[in-house]
């Protein structure tokens, strides 16, 4: 009895292995909707090849370019902008500061006018008071302050020719003894400031000589 059982367990087991070879072959190890190119039952999209995947990303990084290129480029133009902005200020500024050191010192010469015209009188008629001297003094100092700050007087106008890009003309003189257009007399110095003409001088010019109209004698009685 019990050699019939072990005879019966015995071919179950070479049953079973037998079925067992029929089983792997119906059921593959990968299944068919997962292979490449193969549509999902569900409707699904395909699986993508690594060609295509390498196109998206080499497309990204050229959007990508494309953005830090544009960014750079607006940064560019700000910083541009900012930079025109500050020479625009610097420019006013420093036309605003011309400006006014011109009015500053334009108005600084009549007081300078004021001392020299009080040390001449003082000088011309032999006043040897405190305020002479105080004059000339003060007349220094402001001549001294004007040097400093490149604003010098125009030398060497008497006796030249008159000159209007740095000269008025006051007055003509006629009977001068001097050449027609010729600087007379300086009544206002004139000054620069650097290369520029601050104030022109005022001044005095010959005239030419009058035409005389000469009468020829004929012999006539």
């Amino acid at each position: 009895m019990m050699n019939q059982s072990r005879r019966y367990v015995a071919g179950e087991d070479r049953g079973m292995e037998k079925d067992e070879p029929e089983r792997s072959q119906s059921s593959p190890g990968v299944p068919l909707d997962l292979a490449p190119g193969h549509d999902d039952e569900d409707g699904g999209e395909p699986l993508r090849m690594p060609g295509s995947r390498i196109r998206e990303l080499q497309q990204e990084r050229e959007r990508l370019n494309n953005e830090v290129d544009r960014l750079k480029s607006a940064v560019h133009e700000e910083q541009m902008l900012r930079i025109r902005e500050q020479a625009t200020l610097q420019r006013d500024k420093s036309s605003f500061e011309a400006r006014t050191k011109l009015s500053l010192f334009r108005d600084l010469l009549a007081v300078v006018d004021s001392f020299d015209q009080l040390v001449k009188h003082g000088e011309g008629t032999r006043d040897e008071s405190s305020l002479l001297v105080g004059s000339q003094a003060v007349l220094g100092q402001l001549n001294q302050f004007l040097a400093r700050n490149g604003v010098h007087k125009l030398e060497g106008l008497e006796g030249s020719a008159y000159d209007s890009a740095t000269c008025e003309i006051a007055r003509v003189v006629a009977d001068s003894g001097a050449p027609a257009n010729t600087v007379v007399r300086v009544l206002r110095d004139g000054y620069k400031l650097g290369e520029m003409l601050l104030r022109p001088a005022m001044v005095d010019v010959a005239s030419e000589p009058p035409v005389t109209a000469e009468s020829n004698d004929d012999g006539e009685d």
